[in-house]
């Protein structure tokens, strides 16, 4: 059984070497074999598939082919197949053939592929591709067709096979491919999608691996790094960031998990110019279906002039909360200064109320008169004596209340005034009922706020003769 082995190995290395194909006369003679010995060995491999004849002239050539044998096929090949023998008539089906084509046995069992009544078969490419299987050559088609109204994409492969009696055959297997055209379909609507959301996209956007490689990128940030889209992949994502931030990076990364699927930070990186910047980073974890990490999706973008803002703010901050203390300082102190003003004010209000008190309830008549000899103030003592209301006395004049003093002598009084200056008479007053009072009169001449005026203090008496002085 061994030296049969190994006789049939060396039929099938020789047939390697000649694709064209040998007869049986020039194999037994190259392998020094009995020609008998040499057919018996043929007809073996015919059998098994290994190897297929062609009848050239009154020659038979042997040549290797692929040839599955058929019983083989139907028990351990999943899709559905239709089996042929050498005339393309139907001999063998696959339940799963009846269930995807919808139709009974009886439709296909017997017929020519070309005339089975299902309009799939009316392409003849499906014709060729079942006579180039039973010829030993494997060909594949994908179409489109509808089956019970639905719409189908089946992709037929011809396979060469060889029946237990050593008969060719072919078999047609149908990959019912809808699904996956379907899912390539979605997915490419889902790229065009993600290509749409880049255009005119100004924040970065790469796809990092587990590994930290790039694997995608964006054309921002390929501007931001100074290099092109297609030198970046493959690259660490490390390597755009200084050495002190990698520490920084790694824990971002490695916080990422199902249950917290995103993590964010601020990272310093060097500008292209040389100066140092900030950026923001949100770091999105992708997961398979057990939880593990497949890629990450990061989007970045540049907040060095957001971060210089909020220095700036934060600085002002300061400053102004600095200010505000300083102030509040200035302001408390002015407000010690102010209680103290006020304090002072109050008691110098009580002086002066005190002063009100004791001017209007002196026992002597006060009146204080301006250079146009008008009362601009007198006391209760003066209203009281003279019989008019404290408010019309201010409407009077000296020569309303002395009808002694003419204007000529208040002139000639007033130029001989001076500050300090003081004298006591008799003189009389008139009261407002006419009556005239004699009067004891101190007069006096003061000087305030660059102004001078004229105190007249007066206090009733009893003479009987005539003033030789007026008021």
């Amino acid at each position: 059984m061994t030296g049969q082995t190994d006789e049939m190995i060396q039929i099938k290395e020789l047939l390697k070497r000649y694709p064209r194909g040998m007869s049986i006369t020039e194999i037994s003679s190259t392998l020094h074999l009995h020609r008998n010995t040499a057919a018996k060995y043929l007809d073996i491999l015919k059998i098994k598939g290994d190897v297929d004849r062609k009848q050239i002239g009154t020659a038979k050539n042997y040549f290797l082919v692929q040839r599955i044998p058929v019983s083989s096929l139907i028990a351990y090949w999943p899709v559905p197949l239709i089996v042929t023998d050498s005339r393309l008539n139907t001999v063998m089906v696959t339940k799963g053939v009846l269930s995807l084509l919808g139709c009974s046995l009886d439709v296909l069992y017997g017929v020519e592929i070309n005339e089975i009544p299902i309009s799939l078969f009316n392409d003849p490419a499906i014709g060729e591709i079942c006579h180039d299987a039973v010829q030993g050559q494997s060909q594949s088609m994908t179409v489109r067709t509808t089956v019970k109204k639905k719409d189908l994409i089946l992709r037929i492969m011809g396979i060469p096979i060889v029946f237990d009696t050593g008969r060719d055959g072919g078999a047609l297997a149908f990959f019912d491919e809808t699904e996956r055209h379907k899912t390539l379909r979605d997915l490419d609507g889902l790229k065009q999608k993600y290509s749409a959301l880049l255009t005119g996209q100004k924040e970065y956007i790469i796809h990092i691996t587990p590994s930290m490689a790039i694997k995608f990128l964006n054309a921002p940030f390929a501007d931001r790094t100074g290099r092109s889209e297609g030198q970046i992949p493959g690259m660490s994502f490390n390597t755009f960031f200084p050495a002190n931030s990698h520490e920084e990076i790694h824990q971002l990364f490695s916080g990422i998990s199902t249950a917290d699927p995103i993590g964010w930070c601020d990272l310093k990186m060097i500008r292209r110019d040389g100066t140092i910047g900030r950026e923001h980073w949100e770091i999105h974890g992708v997961f398979d279906e057990t939880g593990v990490i497949t890629s990450y999706h990061a989007v970045g973008r540049d907040i060095t002039e957001l971060a210089h803002c909020r220095d700036q703010l934060e600085q002002y901050h300061r400053n102004l909360e600095d200010l505000i203390d300083e102030r509040t300082k200035s302001m408390q102190e002015a407000n010690r200064m102010l209680m103290a003003t006020i304090q002072d004010k109050e008691e110098l209000e009580r002086e002066l109320l005190f002063i009100q008190f004791a001017f209007n309830h002196a026992s002597d008549s006060i009146l204080l008169l301006n250079e146009e000899g008008q009362v601009i103030r007198a006391n209760e003592t003066a209203s009281t004596l003279l019989g008019y209301k404290p408010e019309e006395l201010t409407k009077l004049y000296v020569y309303d209340i002395n009808p002694t003093i003419t204007k000529a002598v208040w002139q000639k009084m007033w130029a001989d005034g001076y500050p300090g200056k003081r004298m006591r008479t008799g003189s009389i007053h008139r009261m407002r009922n006419g009556r005239i009072v004699n009067v004891d009169v101190s007069r006096t001449f003061v000087r305030f706020l660059d102004r001078m005026y004229f105190c007249s203090i007066a206090r009733p008496i009893e003479h009987n003769g005539e003033d030789d002085l007026v008021q």
